[in-house]
């Protein structure tokens, strides 16, 4: 998916209202973005960019407030790095449980879901990879900390690990709560929700059962 691929995508739905996966730092008081396109923009924001310059939308964030602070704050990114690369040394050595290798062979297996072929960005989204998505999520965060815990090379991890996975989940429930909120305050508009392909499993599990809203995919209109 490009930039061009969101615009066309909102192009055809014509909504009322765009949420973006970015919290509210990255927006002015009345919703505007306070921060200039440029090279770092991921295809999200151009994508909604260009189209709030042509139609009348009204953008919203929906992401957890303060979310990059926090990851600058934990290191976060970094920290997920050398976890990971700490993990796969000691695979090398073979110095990790018969169980915990299999598990390292099993997130190698599934991790990596780019190289998968997809034809179409909704190749992407149909319930075949959403369901593959899902499952990979929960093998990931389990058995990372499993491990972690398991193996006493790998004990300094074990803060990180469980609030990297915690932080994950908590993520996507804030983000499911916002989504409902704004569904709420724009009852009968046509709402469009711009978010990772890593966070739709879980947030459809969390919005599914809810009254206020029907969800459709985009290749439906």
């Amino acid at each position: 998916m490009n930039r061009d691929s969101v615009y066309n995508i909102l192009m055809k739905i014509k909504p009322d209202v765009v949420l973006i996966e970015l919290d509210s730092s990255f927006f002015t008081p009345d919703f505007r973005f306070n921060i200039k396109p440029d090279q770092y923009w991921g295809n999200q924001m151009l994508g909604a960019h260009k189209y709030k310059s042509l139609r009348k939308v009204d953008l919203r964030p929906f992401d957890m407030s303060g979310r990059d602070q926090w990851y600058r704050q934990t290191n976060y990114f970094d920290n997920q790095e050398k976890m990971w690369s700490d993990i796969l040394d000691l695979y090398e050595k073979n110095e990790l449980s018969a169980r915990d290798k299999e598990d390292v062979d099993l997130i190698r297996l599934i991790m990596n879901y780019n190289g998968l072929k997809f034809n179409s960005v909704k190749d992407l989204n149909v319930n075949v990879t959403v369901k593959f998505l899902s499952l990979r999520e929960k093998i990931i965060y389990s058995k990372v900390v499993s491990i972690v815990e398991n193996t006493k090379k790998l004990n300094h991890w074990i803060d990180f690990a469980r609030l990297w996975k915690a932080q994950w989940y908590e993520r996507n429930a804030i983000m499911a709560d916002n989504i409902k909120k704004i569904a709420r305050e724009y009852t009968n508009k046509r709402i469009v929700v711009l978010v990772g392909l890593e966070h739709k499993p879980g947030l459809l599990d969390l919005l599914e059962g809810s009254t206020d809203f029907i969800i459709r995919e985009y290749w439906t209109y």
